[in-house]
């Protein structure tokens, strides 16, 4: 492991389990010792629906191109969703995501192959999460990709394990993977927070 961005993600992935089976411990210890009151139940009602995170992540294209070669590319970008939780395990919502840096990469195949350039390019895709466990949300949605050179529509499926740290902050990982139609493909990797508003 001689990049350190695979030594971060080693050491934040086994933060985030071995926190995690602390959490799932202690949520069922309390959910055994707890009688649900009407005053607890109305305070469920009253909780927010609205969630913001924020992710820093990495985008891996398999497709580009550094110095007229092709080669696998990670591209640092920045990730930006809201959600609104329609019940406790299904939400819809819109996220963002920019890649912050300008990059090359090959379209087509064969003899229509053609390299292009990306320049920031920024993501906006309308989503639906379901929570598959307590700890575990898949998502999927589509939306489209802009940058100045030009515009691709995209379809997103993910996954989106995350901790809580509190009734109102998640801890989350993000793994997602992007089709940009007729263009390219690209998977993402963030981590990141989650508030509820």
């Amino acid at each position: 492991m001689k990049h350190p961005f695979f030594r971060i993600l080693f050491g934040a992935l086994l933060l985030f389990f071995s926190l995690g089976g602390v959490a799932w411990a202690q949520e069922e210890s309390s959910s055994e010792d707890t009688i649900e009151t009407g005053v607890e139940a109305e305070s469920e009602e009253n909780e927010s629906r609205h969630v913001l995170s924020i992710l820093l992540a990495h985008d891996h294209v398999q497709r580009g191109v550094k110095d007229g070669i092709r080669s696998w590319i990670t591209l640092p970008s920045f990730m930006m969703a809201y959600n609104y939780e329609i019940t406790e395990r299904f939400a819809v919502g819109l996220a963002g995501d920019i890649i912050i840096e300008q990059f090359e990469l090959e379209i087509g195949e064969g003899e229509s192959a053609r390299i292009t350039e990306r320049s920031y390019p920024i993501a906006l895709v309308a989503t639906a999460t379901y929570r598959l466990f307590n700890h575990l949300g898949v998502l999927a949605g589509g939306g489209f990709e802009y940058a100045k050179e030009d515009t691709f529509g995209l379809i997103r499926m993910g996954f989106e394990p995350f901790l809580k740290i509190s009734p109102h902050v998640d801890l989350l990982l993000n793994l997602s993977y992007d089709i940009k139609i007729n263009a390219y493909d690209n998977w993402n990797l963030g981590f990141g927070v989650a508030v509820k508003l």
